[in-house]
């Protein structure tokens, strides 16, 4: 069990979950390129190259219409894939690849719009393909990104999604991330079927300053 674990289980409510997600926050981004073990799966994860196009495409078309439908982007087609890769040239996104057996299974970005006035905002887009789901991959990528955008000096950062990702909105809670907004109708699928839109963000100021409060709270008993 890790120190804040530990600590925070000294604590009732809302600062136990405090804690717990100040837990799973990485302190910062690994070393890339690394290796990981998911369970019989070794996963390797690197930055994107600008020759990672023809591999992000067949990752891409290789994915379910359903979950094309997370996608901000239509990455089945070169054009978006070429944006993508223009976008990290820019420095405007930084995307972690994830690959096993020399393919890409899941990636994880960090997006800023390139606004002066939104310059402390990050947005952490992931997606994992279907046969590593279950491994925690995706629960990986995301403190991965969320990492590389502290790195970046954000100050707030946002993540959207379908309510129907409930394991992203799982794994973003899992770090502190809250619910802002939902709205109604605003992604269409392919079909033309409607579906809402969740919104979730944290304040890396506001959840320090909890932590903190929280930290700073005697305890129900003592050690």
């Amino acid at each position: 069990m890790g120190a804040l674990r530990l600590f925070g289980r000294l604590f009732r409510g809302s600062d136990w979950e405090v804690m717990e997600q100040a837990e799973a926050q990485p302190e910062a981004p690994l070393p890339l390129p690394a290796q990981i073990r998911l369970g019989d799966a070794v996963v390797d994860l690197r930055y994107l190259k600008p020759d990672d196009g023809d591999a992000l495409l067949a990752f891409a078309r290789r994915l379910s219409p359903g979950d094309l439908l997370f996608l901000r982007r239509d990455i089945t087609t070169p054009e978006q894939v070429d944006n993508w890769l223009r976008e990290a040239a820019e420095g405007l996104v930084t995307t972690i690849l994830a690959l096993h057996d020399e393919q890409i299974v899941g990636y994880a970005t960090v997006a800023s719009d390139g606004l002066t006035w939104t310059r402390h905002v990050r947005e952490l887009r992931v997606m994992v393909a279907p046969r590593m789901r279950g491994k925690h991959l995706g629960r990986k990528l995301v403190e991965e990104a969320f990492a590389v955008a502290r790195q970046q000096g954000a100050r707030k950062m946002m993540a959207q999604m379908t309510v129907d990702q409930e394991s992203a909105i799982a794994a973003f809670k899992r770090i502190g991330f809250q619910p802002e907004a939902r709205l109604h109708g605003q992604v269409i699928d392919r079909q033309g079927g409607l579906h809402d839109l969740q919104i979730m963000s944290l304040n890396v100021d506001a959840f320090e300053a909890k932590l903190e409060l929280a930290s700073s709270r005697p305890a129900d008993f003592p050690l």
